[in-house]
């Protein structure tokens, strides 16, 4: 009886550690979210509605956050006080000049992304 009486500790200890590391492990999720402040924050002068020209220089701060960036992803946690910011065909060019393009096609907080004007055929 004493052996099941550890088990059952040893397993109850091993249940608390699991849940206390999976509560403070990151997740993506956060991640993500903090990536899409961030290039918010640098690149906002690129991407401002009557402001920017989707055209950060690629060594800048912003492209660093563009680059580590699940692009695609930020897409959908843009909000509607974001879109009211900026305009998406500029964080299209931005992902692109930095180095992370989204997709061709890919609809982007309901933008389509096109491709590149200056493709050659």
């Amino acid at each position: 009886m004493h052996h099941t009486s550890a088990a059952r500790v040893a397993g109850a200890y091993l249940c608390c550690l699991i849940v206390v590391l999976a509560a403070s492990y990151p997740s993506s999720r956060s991640y993500e979210l903090e990536s899409k402040d961030d290039i918010m924050h640098h690149c906002r002068h690129f991407m401002e509605k009557h402001l920017g020209n989707g055209e950060p220089h690629p060594h800048s701060k912003g492209c660093k956050f563009v680059r580590q960036a699940n692009v695609a992803e930020i897409c959908h946690e843009f909000t509607e006080a974001d879109r009211a910011k900026i305009e998406l065909w500029k964080w299209v060019k931005v992902t692109r000049r930095c180095g992370n393009p989204l997709a061709v096609g890919h609809n982007c907080a309901g933008y389509v992304v096109q491709p590149p004007a200056n493709r050659l055929m």
